[in-house]
């Protein structure tokens, strides 16, 4: 059976969530859901391995993951479980749902395309003690590789392709700005890496890598591509840092 782009993206959401759940743990969510009874909105999430893992780690909260692409909910929908649902469709179709404790929009904010209008019904489906937290690629910590000019090339590529235009500040600044439109006050922001150096972690980048060119080319790596990979992998003092970016939004609360 041919191998179609959702099994490359499921794969790549895989690897994604193996390298930055451990650290995103520590950042945010024991602090908001250790042993907490919360209601927890995930906006595009993917296949569902990472609201998954979320289950497992809290047991007392309760977890809905939307997404519309139907081949990534057809994935996520065989997780579900106690606890643990999906429904296919756009953020907007859940009028009528919620409150929500927390809510979580990982690596999906570039691709909404009127953000004012999703911190609006952020403000209907949440309450006064809600949090809702967005995490993406912080593009403007992000350094190329010598060893990797294919792949940097490519990562560059499809971050400009997201961002388009728009505005001229870079992502963390415009979101604080987007969502204080709708009466969000961005209470805490996290800029943090995950580094790519022990050999099992430049394992798993490298899989993130492979995966993630895969997708975006839409084919098979190929030869030149594989053999940039390799190298990296097989050098000894080749690192990666991948930045990223965490802000934790609330009706109320200080200004970061």
């Amino acid at each position: 059976m041919a191998e179609t782009r959702a099994d490359r993206l499921g794969r790549m959401l895989n690897v994604t969530t193996e390298l930055f759940i451990g650290r995103e743990r520590e950042l945010f969510w024991d602090g908001l859901l250790q042993g907490r009874s919360a209601k927890v909105l995930d906006i595009g999430c993917g296949n569902g391995t990472y609201l998954n893992q979320m289950r497992v780690w809290y047991p007392d909260a309760e977890f809905t993951g939307v997404e519309l692409d139907k081949e990534m909910h057809r994935q996520a929908a065989s997780l579900e479980q106690d606890r643990l649902r999906f429904v296919q469709g756009s953020y907007e179709q859940l009028d009528g749902s919620g409150p929500y404790d927390v809510v979580i929009a990982r690596l999906v904010v570039l691709h909404i395309r009127n953000r004012m209008s999703f911190a609006d019904w952020l403000s209907r489906h949440t309450h006064e003690r809600s949090t809702i937290v967005v995490i993406d690629y912080d593009d403007s910590r992000y350094r190329d590789d010598a060893r990797l000019p294919q792949f940097s090339a490519l990562y560059r590529k499809s971050r400009r392709a997201l961002r388009g235009k728009g505005s001229f500040l870079d992502v963390p600044e415009a979101l604080k700005f987007e969502f204080r439109q709708a009466g969000y006050v961005c209470a805490r922001s996290e800029f943090y890496s995950v580094r790519a150096a022990r050999p099992e972690l430049k394992l798993v980048c490298g899989a993130y890598m492979r995966h993630a060119t895969e997708y975006l080319l839409d084919a098979p790596i190929g030869d030149e591509r594989e053999d940039e990979l390799q190298a990296w992998l097989a050098a000894p003092d080749a690192t990666m840092d991948i930045p990223m970016f965490g802000l934790a939004f609330g009706p109320s609360g200080e200004a970061s």
